[in-house]
């Protein structure tokens, strides 16, 4: 199902229109350093594991930058994880330690990648900002708290689709 899903170039499409919103508020704004308009800079992104027919849609990073100050703003992306290189939904999908999560026809991913996005989930993510937020928004469990296995089981929506993006947006700094 999951990977149905990724080959669908119409929901790699609805994950740009949602980073254009993003981006869209955040140029609204104006420059966080000046207060002046900002200007989109998308620079180019060579996603892995984005589909072929898709890639249009994830070939670009959206940006801003200032009309004055020439500062660059990036703006919050349900695609991209930071500087990572692959798809989120990638990223969050291989890193689940989970069987109910369907892997058949998602891109491999090395096994040293594999470890540090465990690592990161494990270590680095609980203590950001939105792994705190989440922390305090999920269920109380016997279990400890692992991510992203406990995202992908605490969003329930009645399509994949739904539930993925979901989980992207909850990924996002909340604050």
């Amino acid at each position: 199902m999951c990977h149905a899903l990724l080959q669908t170039p119409s929901f790699c499409a609805l994950l740009r229109r949602i980073d254009e919103d993003l981006a869209r508020a955040v140029r609204d704004r104006g420059c966080c350093h000046c207060g002046e308009p900002l200007h989109s800079t998308d620079y180019p992104r060579k996603p892995r594991g984005c589909p072929a027919a898709a890639r249009v849609e994830c070939d670009t990073r959206l940006s801003l930058c200032c009309a004055d100050c020439r500062r660059r703003t990036t703006p919050e992306s349900v695609r991209f994880v930071d500087r990572r290189v692959y798809l989120s939904i990638i990223v969050v999908l291989r890193s689940s330690r989970t069987h109910g999560v369907c892997l058949d026809g998602l891109p491999q991913v090395g096994w040293a990648t594999l470890k540090r996005w465990r690592q990161w989930w494990s270590e680095a993510f609980p203590s950001t900002p939105v792994g705190r937020w989440l922390r305090g928004r999920l269920q109380p469990s016997p279990e400890p708290f692992v991510y992203p296995d406990c995202l992908l089981q605490a969003v329930q929506h009645h399509t994949q689709d739904e539930r993925l993006i979901a989980i992207l947006r909850l990924l996002l700094n909340p604050i």
